[in-house]
């Protein structure tokens, strides 16, 4: 099945899984309880790279799939605000694991920190509902059809 996942304007097709991203995965599956189909990985050269406040609320993602998210490489702080909510910051140092749910209610934001000179990496591990699986989700949304079973997640 297809899982491309869009968000933001941009179209990511997933890569084969390696061995190395298959371990790392099926830690990440046994520490959260939940089974992962997609990761992001995402490369911050120095603490110039930023990202701006957002939602993680993508038709693709599967909203009952916590997001996972590790950490690699330098310190960088995460801020999360929700409405009526006072904001929280999160150091994410290197092997730090965060899980976030309630990706609709939350923002999230990685500020610029010039201070930092060396990279990052984070993998970010998501439930992604297939093509097909979407498109039975519009037909039950446009169509007043019955929810039906959900499709097996690959």
């Amino acid at each position: 099945m297809n899982l491309d996942y869009e968000y933001s304007g941009h179209c990511e097709l997933p890569l084969p899984w390696n061995r190395t991203r298959l371990k790392i995965k099926s830690d990440v599956d046994k520490k959260t309880g939940f089974e992962y189909n997609f990761v992001l990985l995402n490369f911050y050269e120095s603490g110039h790279a930023k990202i701006g406040a957002h939602k993680d609320d993508e038709p693709s993602l599967d909203q009952s799939v916590d997001i996972a998210t590790l950490s690699f490489g330098a310190c960088r702080d995460m801020i999360f605000s929700k409405k009526g909510c006072k904001s929280v910051r999160q150091a994410l140092e290197a092997g730090f694991f965060l899980l976030m749910h309630d990706q609709k209610e939350w923002t999230h934001a990685i500020p610029p920190q010039p201070c930092v000179k060396e990279p990052r990496i984070s993998l970010t591990f998501r439930g992604v509902w297939s093509s097909l699986q979407q498109s039975l989700d519009e037909m039950e949304r446009d169509y007043s059809i019955p929810p039906c079973k959900r499709l097996r997640r690959e």
